[in-house]
């Protein structure tokens, strides 16, 4: 069958038919990517910033602008009791959805996700933290900032997605690693600058495909006295010593480094990339121990279930977007502890839920009004009988009911679009805070980390590329004088974007291995020139 958006052919496989038959709901008419690129769209990356509590008037930060479509709470009072959510009569002459619209622009929304933090106030979706500055999506963390998508880790800057890091910095999906810099795709290594995919490695510099080794420069292995010499010869400390060090790491990881056709590790049966211990999953992505999962992405703890995006522990839900410990549960967003309901959005602790926006600890209620039992399911079941006959019914929430415009969500980070291609889907792009273009040119800061000044704190510095200007904390400067680091002189998002872009790609390509000329699936696009990519048993003896 064609997409209804990008018109390309794609087909509903056995799997998928059994799983949607046993839900009883229609077989969807979009792609995967496109269902992939709605739920993406619904899920924030928005631009933190000061705003209203619509609730207390307090001020508060949050990725929801000023002019937010719907009301925002500080999420203190959105969990308390002071307020009670609306609620709708069912309109049988209009679309449900246009009713839901309606219902989720005059429900409160909190504006921060996360709990158990401790000065995180300009952080989002973080939990049990302290002291997160400028980032998003983490738990676990301390003394952290401009960082993403992290967990456990503590002193660290300018990182995305790691776990168990700490005094790092500029690192992109690395583990349990140590006073690392500029480095991706590394494994348990300490006090080191410039790796790709080493593991166990020591006091190494600008190297790739390394295992356990120590003092080595391009890969080549020194005595102590002699990599220490030659580290000192080196200008780390300098801005512009540094970037023309990141072309040469680049150019050695695009022409001299191997890489293994996927970053998958110990999973059976399953497509896709960057899973962890999963069995029997299709066209997954950054999936951990999920089981009996289809079109799946940053769903940890899953099973069978299909079509999702940051799910974590569930079973039996379909089409859902940032939610946790869900059953039973299709097309919801910002959602916990939810059971047997659908079209739900930001709903805690609730069972048989149909349409509801801002509900705690309900049941059996649609459009937020409460029902008894027996009235709720007849109700619900006419309701999914019209929608079905609105072509309605089956599908994930519509572009309209995303929380910030295209722009500002995941959606962009991974497909990126215009405005018109926004508008043609139903989206839309929201325009971003302004940004002064009046401070310090960033291409005139101090170029050595020996020059890094306490007066530079709080002082508006303008981004080489993007002319946005940001500002530097006296805990980043702490940072960079301790490690010998100069000033950043681009945006932190853009910093962050340059890091993610390295994890984005999610099409799948059919190429030859390198070494065995063996046909494989590999993620890393064409246009990356990496031409050494191996199958796994050639990857596996050249690189072990």
């Amino acid at each position: 069958m064609n997409c209804t958006q990008c018109k390309s052919s794609f087909e509903i496989n056995l799997q998928d038919r059994q799983f949607l038959d046993n839900l009883k709901i229609p077989y969807p008419k979009k792609c995967p990517t496109c269902r992939k690129k709605l739920r993406l769209a619904h899920w924030p990356y928005g631009i933190l910033q000061k705003r209203k509590c619509d609730f207390s008037g307090e001020t508060i930060v949050s990725t929801y602008p000023p002019g937010a479509r719907f009301p925002v709470y500080k999420k203190e009072h959105w969990f308390s009791d002071k307020w009670e959510p609306p609620q709708q009569e069912i309109d049988w002459n209009r679309s449900f959805f246009d009713q839901l619209y309606e219902l989720q622009c005059k429900t409160p929304h909190f504006h921060q996700l996360g709990k158990q933090n401790t000065n995180c106030d300009y952080a989002d979706d973080v939990w049990e933290s302290k002291n997160a500055y400028m980032s998003r999506s983490m738990a676990g963390v301390e003394d952290v900032y401009y960082v993403y998508r992290i967990l456990y880790s503590k002193n660290c800057v300018d990182i995305t997605y790691a776990y168990e890091l700490e005094q790092c910095y500029e690192c992109t999906y690395c583990f349990k690693c140590y006073n690392l810099k500029f480095a991706l795709n590394c494994r348990e290594c300490s006090d080191s600058s410039f790796l790709y995919d080493c593991h166990g490695c020591r006091n190494c510099f600008m190297c790739w495909n390394l295992r356990n080794k120590e003092y080595c420069i391009l890969n080549k292995e020194y005595s102590k006295e002699e990599y220490y010499e030659k580290i000192k010869e080196l200008k780390l400390n300098s801005r512009k010593f540094l970037h023309e060090l990141r072309i040469q790491f680049n150019k050695h990881i695009r022409d001299d480094a191997f890489h293994k056709e996927n970053l998958n590790l110990n999973n059976q049966n399953c497509t896709g990339n960057y899973n962890l211990n999963c069995k029997n999953c299709d066209d997954a992505y950054f999936l951990e121990y999920g089981e009996d999962c289809r079109h799946v992405m940053r769903a940890p703890y899953i099973k069978n279930t299909m079509d999702v995006c940051g799910l974590l522990r569930a079973e039996l839900c379909y089409e859902i977007c940032q939610s946790t410990d869900l059953h039973n549960v299709q097309f919801a967003s910002f959602s916990v502890d939810c059971n047997d309901s659908q079209y739900i959005d930001q709903c805690f602790n609730g069972n048989n839920l149909f349409g509801c926006v801002g509900l705690k600890r309900k049941k059996y209620c649609i459009l937020n009004k409460q029902y008894s039992k027996e009235e709720y399911k007849e109700l619900r079941d006419r309701i999914i009988k019209k929608m079905k006959k609105d072509e309605e019914y089956g599908g994930f929430f519509p572009y309209k009911f995303a929380y910030n415009g295209y722009n500002l969500s995941l959606g962009m980070m991974y497909y990126p679009e215009s405005l018109d291609d926004a508008m043609a889907n139903g989206s839309y792009l929201e325009k971003e805070p302004k940004s002064s273009h009046d401070g310090i040119d960033a291409n005139t800061l101090p170029d050595d980390s020996s020059q890094i000044s306490d007066d530079l704190i709080g002082k508006p510095i303008v981004c080489k590329e993007t002319k946005k200007t940001f500002n530097l904390i006296k805990q980043e400067l702490d940072f960079y004088r301790s490690h010998n680091l100069p000033l950043p002189d681009l945006y932190p998002e853009k910093r962050n974007e340059l890091r993610f872009i390295q994890l984005a790609p999610l099409q799948s390509i059919k190429i030859k291995c390198f070494k065995c000329s063996k046909d494989i699936v590999t993620y890393f696009p064409y246009d990356w020139e990496y031409e050494k990519i191996l199958c796994e048993e050639c990857y596996l003896e050249t690189v072990y």
